[in-house]
């Protein structure tokens, strides 16, 4: 399952949901037939995108008090309802449990492995377990020239510098 939104409250008193795309292109969610919201499988009555914000009607949720009982829900979707990545692209989804390597443009050096992903708004913010054991944070900007290639994600090791926090024990 691919995350791809998440219901932050209800819209109007029709059942219906506003929701905080967590793809680079929104009205990716038109083509969307049926989703799974909070484990459960839910038929896509309409979608509406207006200024970067999605709204969703889902079939058998017809007033606020079901809208409502979605908030904070994630909207997850089947891979094979994915869209085809082009080369270098990826699913955040795909990046937990991926080797982090930073590069000096010359000599890669494994830093260690990504553990989580979250999206804030801003920046998506990683975790990663490093070799040593102990923990670094990074915002996830687009100055780090992010390469993902063959199941690995290689960021420039001086940007990563600047972006990272370290875990102080």
């Amino acid at each position: 399952m691919i995350t791809v939104g998440q219901i932050t409250k209800p819209q109007g008193v029709r059942g219906e949901v506003k929701v905080r795309p967590l793809t680079d292109d929104p009205s990716r969610f038109c083509m969307l037939k049926t989703v799974t919201v909070g484990g459960k499988p839910f038929k896509i009555d309409g979608v509406r995108v207006s200024n970067g914000d999605v709204f969703i009607r889902f079939a058998g949720i017809a007033d606020r008090n079901g809208a409502e009982a979605l908030r904070g829900e994630y909207i997850q979707i089947d891979r094979a309802a994915a869209v085809a990545l082009d080369d270098g692209e990826f699913f955040v989804a795909d990046l937990v449990g991926a080797p982090l390597f930073r590069t000096d443009g010359e000599v890669n050096t494994r830093v260690g492995v990504i553990r989580s992903v979250q999206s804030f708004g801003a920046a998506d913010v990683f975790t990663v377990k490093l070799e040593n054991g102990k923990e670094m944070t990074f915002a996830f900007v687009k100055s780090l020239n992010a390469v993902y290639a063959e199941g690995a994600l290689t960021v420039d090791a001086r940007k990563l510098r600047e972006v990272a926090v370290y875990d102080e024990d």
